[in-house]
């Protein structure tokens, strides 16, 4: 087809091969099984000219938009093959949302205005199902205790935790705590029911130190968790960076010990085939700086 389209714009069998890179007999032989296979003359061509047939002229019509289409085609193609184009559905933890990951989906977003991004809050367990069942593409999880060996994981994100404690509490003083100095303190925790992996792991992080957990409140977000210490109801543990929120009232101390890793991975399907999902991970790496791990 790009061969009839060359030769019936130029009307010249010498310059349109000049324009292929080819040939002229070639040429020629490719004309003539086209209207062999269109059992049609395409081109009345003489020592001196070359005209088209009414036929000539409707396929050379047809053809100009059959070409035009297939480059359409090949771009849109090249998109997907490149993660610039096409659909991301990513799952996260409200601490992946509070934390980076919303200044990295607002980046991307302005990278890759052509990919329809799908997020989802849901907890680290059920994000690992619907990547297993292909419901979701990524999942920015925090894993504890949780089985994810058939998926790949990378970390995200790291952070420590300090501990928000009110400003006028007999710990505020203090440089730092460790899971020993809460024995019966009035704790503020998320519900039990919220996180059972993660709350079970600070329970066993307080009774390994001879510590007893007392919850006095719970909270289901760290930014209430601190609004309540300030208040006065009781310490929190929440990540460092709450404490860059400039909540009057309450003290951040940094807490040290065995206690429950604060980590973010991204976790995929190892086997699945994703270009915008590899076009995400690759902007985390270039515009966060963030290491990344297996």
């Amino acid at each position: 087809m790009r061969y009839f389209v060359a030769v019936a714009e130029r009307l010249n069998f010498r310059r349109a091969a000049e324009a292929l890179h080819m040939t002229q007999p070639p040429l020629s032989q490719q004309i003539a099984a086209l209207e062999e296979e269109l059992e049609t003359v395409l081109l009345v061509r003489d020592r001196r000219t070359v005209r088209l047939t009414p036929a000539g002229e409707c396929l050379l019509e047809e053809a100009r938009r059959i070409l035009a289409n297939l480059e359409i085609a090949r771009q849109r193609v090249k998109d997907v093959g490149a993660g610039r184009t096409g659909r991301l559905r990513i799952g996260f933890v409200g601490p992946a949302i509070d934390g980076p990951l919303s200044a990295d989906i607002r980046n991307f977003r302005r990278k890759h205005e052509n990919v329809a991004l799908e997020l989802h809050e849901l907890p680290t367990a059920a994000q690992l199902d619907s990547l297993r069942s292909g419901d979701l593409d990524l999942g920015m999880v925090r894993l504890v205790g949780h089985d994810a060996s058939d998926l790949r994981c990378e970390v995200y994100h790291r952070e420590r935790y300090v501990l928000a404690v009110p400003g006028d509490h007999p710990l505020a003083g203090r440089q730092s705590v460790t899971p020993a100095d809460l024995d019966g303190e009035p704790m503020i925790l998320f519900a039990r029911r919220q996180n059972p992996i993660l709350y079970d792991a600070w329970a066993a992080s307080l009774a390994d130190s001879g510590a007893r957990l007392f919850v006095a409140q719970e909270a289901a977000t760290k930014h209430t968790a601190v609004a309540l210490a300030a208040a006065g109801h009781g310490i929190a543990p929440v990540p460092e960076s709450t404490a860059d929120t400039g909540r009057r009232g309450v003290r951040f101390i940094r807490f040290d010990g065995n206690i429950p890793p604060l980590e973010l991975h991204a976790v995929y399907p190892p086997k699945s085939i994703s270009p915008v999902r590899d076009a995400f991970l690759r902007s985390l790496d270039t515009d966060s700086g963030r290491e990344k791990s297996a």
